[in-house]
């Protein structure tokens, strides 16, 4: 354990950051109110790096030959950066094995992935360089232990903390690149539905409103979005979602992601705590009183996260509930501002 080392990350008054090691997860559960306080004061104010996301995601996951491996950097009494890593032992192809730190929420088996997005070094606004130099500088010292390999998946590249820390990393020795891997589409609101129709390509507005009409036209009057806002709402909702994306996977003689027991014991940590704090959209679309699909989306930061879905594939050809529900779900989001 390393606690109270300095390196080379200054604060506006040239002060050296103090780092601190944290390698029991009780201890960085213990740090919540102060990490969501910095991810308020950064960039980096996404679902995924938050505690309730990584620590359901270390409860499940960190026994699989994980280590915590938490870097803390500190101004003063402050809390100006968190590096969310764990160290594992890893294998090439060929055999040899080498040891790997990694971001939390990341590196599961294929199997089990959960395929979160927005990961990264949390830093506080201003205060991103300091925090990069101080923790290349621990990475090159002793203090987050011996390493082979640093991964950072899945950050956004719309920021830039990536740059700037492949930058220190590249100061300190350490040889670091960046590279896209995928990509996050997104759409940006506009004041009205109706707004929103006019900003789409001719096909595609074409599409939504056929797509709307057709599924009212068949269920005989107004389709209905759910949503569960309590506990006792959420087992209910939760087993739609799960029935509805495996028949949707089924069609294609594959099995979905809730298959893997792994995967379904995360969102069955996830999901309530989610809940709780207002963040979880789990909502499905009824028609003849039936549900026929379903969404999983994050709600964080005035931003709607998609998720997961399902969709019943047994409607008449032609029926599109996949197209309507998000379709539901753009304006109900557009609605509440």
């Amino acid at each position: 354990m390393f606690d109270g080392e300095v390196f080379d990350g200054e604060d506006a008054e040239g002060e050296m950051l103090r780092f601190h090691l944290v390698t029991e997860v009780a201890e960085l559960a213990a740090m919540r109110g102060a990490w969501e306080d910095l991810m308020g004061r950064s960039d980096m104010d996404e679902p995924m790096l938050g505690p309730d996301w990584m620590l359901a995601w270390w409860r499940v996951f960190g026994a699989q030959g994980r280590s915590l491996r938490a870097a803390l950097f500190f101004d003063g009494p402050r809390l100006v950066g968190l590096a969310p890593l764990l160290e594992r032992r890893c294998r090439h192809r060929s055999g040899i094995p080498f040891r790997r730190l990694e971001l939390l929420a990341s590196g599961e088996d294929q199997a089990d992935e959960i395929c979160s997005c927005n990961l990264g070094v949390i830093a506080e606004r201003g205060a991103e360089a300091d925090v990069a130099h101080a923790l290349a500088g621990a990475l090159t010292g002793a203090a987050l232990g011996a390493w082979d390999e640093l991964v950072l998946p899945a950050m956004r590249t719309d920021g830039a903390l990536p740059v700037i820390l492949a930058r220190a990393l590249r100061q300190h020795g350490i040889d670091a690149r960046i590279e896209v891997t995928d990509a996050s589409p997104y759409i940006p609101l506009p004041s009205s539905w109706e707004a929103y129709l006019r900003a789409l390509s001719a096909s595609r507005r074409y599409l939504v409103r056929r797509s709307m009409r057709d599924l009212e036209a068949w269920a005989g009057g107004a389709l209905t979005l759910e949503r569960a806002r309590t506990r006792a709402e959420l087992a209910g909702a939760r087993e739609i979602l799960l029935r509805l994306h495996a028949e949707r996977w089924s069609a294609d003689g594959r099995a979905g992601v809730f298959a893997s027991p792994r995967f379904s014991a995360f969102h069955d940590e996830v999901m309530p705590a989610m809940l709780e704090r207002g963040a979880l959209e789990l909502a499905w679309l009824s028609a003849r009183g039936e549900p026929v699909a379903a969404l999983y989306n994050l709600v964080w930061n005035n931003k709607v996260y998609f998720y997961q879905c399902g969709r019943r594939v047994d409607l008449p050809k032609g029926l599109r509930p996949g197209i309507v529900v998000h379709a539901y779900a753009i304006r109900a989001a557009i609605e509440a501002g």
